[in-house]
């Protein structure tokens, strides 16, 4: 990073600066694969930079967190918190220096004269702070190495010398937990500075340790340096805090110190005096390395620190980084309605594959675990461009199944082969589902069954819900861990009143935990019965056996899956479907112990009348609509009583703290989370559903409203998907956001542009071509592979009045899907050839 590079950058930057509003956040697209982000007046947004599961967050509030798994290296600033991870820039100021903050964390509330910019690119990131005389900034990356990688700079634009300082403050947790304990903060082991260098620890019984190497580049001079471990002597007294530490308006720490323990808390920190000649530069580079013993620590001590080598690993990485998401290409050309620029949606998409892909490659999800659910929906969308990771990645999840066949609701990666594993087995029942399905959507994509035969290990654990578990030392194929999972599934069938699928603990809409209570001692659960999970369920009986056969050898299974099929399809029909004194019908969310109640009816325990979006959306996307195409209207009208301005929300009519029998959701606010809240991952399975049921018009102008791009009060990241808008006039929420790029929503969005969107479904018989009756854009183009082939498809309005598909010339097989009201093709597996193009024209 030179300064021809920064001031090249800041020049980028400011010609960006006017075209800001494009994102909400007061953000935009730069060229590439980069995002602009500018000071905000409320929200943040983030990026993730990792390496084999260990992520570093710059959020563009200029606060740094790092993690991986469940060790937290610098752990997240929360309620008011200062920034743990701090770099500055002195400017000369009378007898003082007037401290600039580089990444915008902890600066001064009265300077003037600062333009900020943080640069969001795919392999690194860069703060920029500019002043009139000095351009400061800040490199962030994490290297193939997974140590993280810092660098400081300033270039002086001025005709004259300038005498500044560059400093910095870190404070590391290296803990395997989140935050911790006043007497945790007080007993910590301590920092030692040595030669430069420093070595923080977090407590004396490990050997866990983060080293922090520096050096110098550039023609700037070093005149003077001052150093501390001691978080105190760094701000100067007791009580301060970074915004107004003594040093930073000095520009030395009075009080040097190389070793701090228990008395204080321990940091590294370093205010260097540099003096840069005309239109000169100088540079820090920092190369961070965590260690788990007092001998790598030694070692790490005498690395180099090698920032040409870094550079180009940087470039080569994100050149590769974009290609890998060039395998799935989705563009669009002039937006209908103009609700949507087309230009800045195509490029959130691709912002959106990577969200995808960072969820499903990492070692944590939202929190210090794993969720199994929530990486193999991720697994699902990352497939479409990372067939090799991805592999890998299902495979080595696929270790964590209990011998039983029954998955954990989280687990935490094990620090070394051999260690306990921290797993939450609360017993969801719905964790099993969406791995049978993703394993069948990556058959139907790659039509790679050696996937099948490969060998994975069994976890052992109490049957408490937050243990640790150990490998069983069993190992057995990919299909067998398949129909373990399916068996387990099978076990909890509803034998004694309905024939569906028991709830357990719960099912995807995790806080409705309500429904498998029951009263009868000995019991832990009772028969109440979750719906949604039920039509997946039954999907995944009809994968399963589509599975087993091309396998071959399994008819007695697929005998018993087909029976159980029968069995739930009956259930389904009788139960699952409420019908009011006046005739009407409405598929229900479930019902509790014995059908004792029913959640979702036209009379709920609270005695409420209610809409929930999910049964109503597997009920069209796992094809179940098929049985009583009748139910369209049914399903249509709960769209409708859910639609809202931020998206379709998951009830219409939100839970009270006196609403019986449904769990915790009660206990949450109105308007957030699941509790009649547009939680977005379920908005997108109700818009899903609205193309499986040939509402595509509905479908787009829904699907509007749930992506971030369309929402100027988007409160976090404007360019990744977020969990959800919050929506409560009691409470003045109007649009904000829960939580960002750790969510479902990301990789659904793109499955449903997929599958719905353009129309391209893949099976393991072959390719099915579903495009809507209405497309958003006046051209559409999706590259994507399927199996050895290249599948180009385009869609165009010419305003013909008709539709014409074109499929290479050739003829395919054809029929007319009645629901979705179009022509669809199928081209068998064996017929697809090298390259496919086909073009929709209407």
């Amino acid at each position: 990073m030179t300064s021809d590079f920064i001031l090249s950058l800041l020049e980028e930057a400011k010609r960006a600066k006017p075209r800001a509003g494009e994102l909400p956040g007061n953000a935009c697209f730069m060229d590439g694969d980069r995002v602009l982000c500018l000071d905000r007046g409320s929200g943040v947004s983030r990026y993730p930079y990792i390496e084999d599961g260990l992520v570093v967050w710059l959020h563009s509030t200029g606060f740094i967190d790092a993690c991986e798994s469940i060790f937290t290296i610098f752990n997240k600033s929360n309620f008011g918190e200062g920034p743990h991870v701090a770099f500055f820039g002195g400017l000369k100021d009378g007898e003082g220096y007037f401290p600039v903050s580089v990444t915008g964390a902890a600066r001064q509330m009265f300077e003037k004269n600062v333009e900020r910019y943080i640069v969001y690119s795919l392999k690194c990131a860069y703060c920029i702070a500019d002043t009139e005389d000095v351009v400061f900034a800040l490199r962030v990356a994490v290297d193939k190495n997974k140590h993280i990688r810092f660098t400081l700079s300033a270039v002086n634009k001025t005709d004259e010398e300038r005498e500044i300082y560059l400093s910095f403050f870190m404070e590391a947790l290296l803990r395997y937990a989140e935050s911790e304990t006043y007497w945790q903060k007080m007993t910590k082991y301590g920092t030692r500075y040595e030669n430069g260098s420093f070595v923080l620890k977090s407590i004396n019984r490990t050997e866990d340790m983060l080293v922090i190497n520096r050096a110098f580049r550039g023609n700037g001079k070093v005149a003077g340096e001052s150093h501390t471990t001691s978080r105190t002597a760094y701000l100067g007294a007791s009580g301060r805090s970074l915004e107004n530490a003594v040093s930073l308006r000095t520009g030395k720490i009075a009080r040097q110190c190389d070793k701090t323990s228990t008395t204080d808390l321990p940091v590294a920190s370093e205010i260097d005096i540099i003096k840069i000649p005309p239109h000169g530069e100088i540079a820090e580079d920092f190369d961070l390395t965590v260690c788990y013993s007092a001998e790598e620590a030694e070692r790490a001590l005498s690395l180099p620190s090698d920032n040409e080598a870094l550079e180009r690993e940087l470039a080569l990485s994100e050149k590769r980084e974009a290609e890998d998401y060039d395998n799935l290409r989705m563009t669009f050309e002039g937006w209908k309605d103009g609700e949507v620029d087309a230009a800045v949606l195509n490029r959130f998409l691709r912002c959106v594959q990577r969200q995808t892909s960072f969820c499903a490659h990492g070692k944590n999800y939202g929190g210090m675990y794993l969720g199994i659910r929530d990486v193999f929906q991720q697994l699902e969308g990352a497939l479409m461009w990372q067939r090799g990771l991805t592999r890998e990645k299902m495979l080595l999840a696929m270790n964590f199944i209990l011998s039983s066949g029954r998955p954990p609701r989280m687990f935490s990666f094990p620090k070394n082969e051999g260690d306990e594993i921290p797993v939450d087995l609360e017993k969801y029942i719905d964790q099993g589902v969406w791995i049978i399905s993703t394993f069948y959507t990556y058959l139907a994509h790659t039509k790679d069954l050696s996937i099948l035969n490969e060998k994975c290990n069994y976890i052992d654990a109490p049957d408490v819900e937050w243990c640790n578990a150990r490998f069983t030392g069993e190992r057995t194929t990919v299909l067998e861990h398949l129909i373990r999972i399916t068996e387990y599934l099978l076990s909890n069938i509803d034998t004694e009143y309905t024939g569906c699928l028991k709830v357990l603990f719960g099912d995807w809409n995790d806080a409705v935990d309500g429904l498998g209570a029951t009263e009868d001692e000995g019991r832990e659960f009772g028969t109440g019965v979750t719906v949604m999970a039920t039509l997946q369920f039954r999907q995944n009986l009809y994968e399963m056996i589509e599975i087993l056969t091309r396998v071959g050898g399994y008819g007695y299974l697929t005998a018993k899956y087909r029976e159980a099929l029968d069995g739930i399809e009956r259930g389904l029909d009788k139960y699952a479907v409420d019908v009011s004194d006046s005739g009407e019908r409405r598929i229900i969310h479930g019902w509790g112990d014995k059908v004792s109640y029913k959640v979702g009816s036209f009379c709920d325990p609270d005695g409420k009348d209610r809409h929930s979006l999910t049964p109503n959306s597997f009920w069209a996307i796992t094809g179940f609509i098929e049985r009583d195409p009748s139910l369209k209207d049914s399903i249509i009208d709960c769209v409708r009583a859910v639609s809202s301005k931020y998206g379709l929300k998951t009830f219409d009519v939100p839970f009270s703290l006196e609403s019986k029998g449904v769990g915790r959701i009660k206990e949450i606010v109105p308007g957030t989370y699941e509790n009649a809240c547009a939680y977005v991952h379920c908005s997108l399975f109700g818009t899903m559903a609205l193309f499986a049921l040939g509402e595509s018009s509905l479908a787009w102008e829904e699907l509007e409203r749930s992506i971030v791009i369309t929402h100027k009060n988007a409160t976090l990241t404007s360019f990744v998907m977020p969990n959800s808008y919050c929506e409560n006039e009691e409470y003045c929420i109007d649009g904000e956001s829960l939580s960002d790029w750790h969510t479902g929503s990301g990789c659904v969005l793109i499955k449903e542009m997929v599958r719905y969107g353009f129309g391209v479904y893949p099976t393991l018989e072959g390719l099915r071509i579903q495009t809507p009756k209405y497309f958003p854009a006046k051209r559409g183009e999706i590259n994507i592979r399927i199996g050895d082939t290249d599948v180009t498809l385009i869609c165009e309005d010419r305003g013909e009045g008709a539709r014409k598909v074109e499929i290479d010339g050739a003829e395919y097989e054809e029929s007319y899907d009645e629901l979705m009201d179009i022509p669809v093709f199928f081209i068998k597996a064996k017929d697809l050839p090298a390259k496919l193009t086909v073009k929709v024209t209407d």
